[in-house]
């Protein structure tokens, strides 16, 4: 869609058609889930569409994640242990590695896409007060993992299995590709890839031993940006010292001498 093109949207009870153009498409989608309801509930059941990969990703969809997208503190054992391997292969990361795009969750948001793995989020507003004492109003998020997934039918089977079924076979496909195409992997240096890893993970390993229910957070702010600093980040800190080390010393060696 054009960003100066105008579409018309014909509203249903007014019968009449209203235009509206990709900055305001922008504007409802950050909105829409703010709408308050006559009941005062605000709990919604979110979705992503597969169909979304059939286009770059905009920058402002990663905002959007950001703020409502869920944690990797939500996801179950079982899910987070086919992330965890989803991830050492996933052909979309590797391309995120190539072209040096990363912010951290973007792996997960890649995940949770790629397999239309839904999640519920819900806002309240609550009183509290600013840095200096004043009095105010904050809008509150959460989101949670939908535990139907984890629940069996009555025939036994878990309402979730189609979409682990379906993660298991693309990550057997995927381990089949680089098989036969092991270059795949090996354009990337020793050092980046190892960088990347583990930015990717670093969320993962610091919530490792964890499983929250319900991942709170005030409006505005960033997933898990309280986490302590652990031995993870000095690790991640290194490597990249050396790929930078690395990356001008092979510089140097192509300089010709005058």
């Amino acid at each position: 869609m054009s960003t100066l093109k105008e579409l018309d949207y014909i509203h249903l009870e007014q019968m009449v058609a209203v235009k509206y153009n990709y900055w305001d498409y922008i504007d409802g989608f950050n909105k829409v889930l703010l709408y308050e309801n006559a009941n005062m509930k605000h709990s919604w059941f979110i979705k992503i569409c597969l169909n979304i990969f059939d286009r770059n990703i905009p920058n402002w969809f990663f905002k959007w994640w950001t703020l409502y997208g869920p944690s990797v503190k939500l996801l179950p054992e079982s899910y987070k242990k086919l992330y965890l391997e989803w991830i050492d292969i996933s052909p979309k990361l590797t391309n995120l590695q190539e072209e040096n795009i990363f912010f951290e969750g973007i792996s997960l948001m890649y995940f949770f896409i790629e397999f239309s793995i839904p999640w519920i989020m819900k806002w309240s507003i609550e009183v509290n007060n600013t840095s200096k004492g004043f009095p105010c109003l904050q809008r509150t998020f959460y989101t949670k993992f939908w535990s139907k997934l984890l629940q069996k039918n009555p025939e036994g089977k878990l309402h979730g299995q189609e979409i682990i079924d379906l993660i298991n076979v693309k990550i057997s496909k995927y381990y089949d590709i680089v098989t036969m195409q092991p270059q795949v992997m090996e354009d990337l240096s020793p050092f980046k890839r190892i960088t990347r890893k583990l930015q990717m993970k670093k969320e993962l390993f610091l919530t490792s031993h964890t499983n929250e229910e319900d991942d709170t957070r005030i409006a505005g702010e960033g997933q898990d940006g309280d986490e302590e600093e652990t031995d993870i980040e000095t690790i991640l800190k290194r490597y990249q010292q050396i790929e930078e080390s690395s990356s001008t010393s092979t510089t140097d060696k192509g300089k010709e001498k005058v």
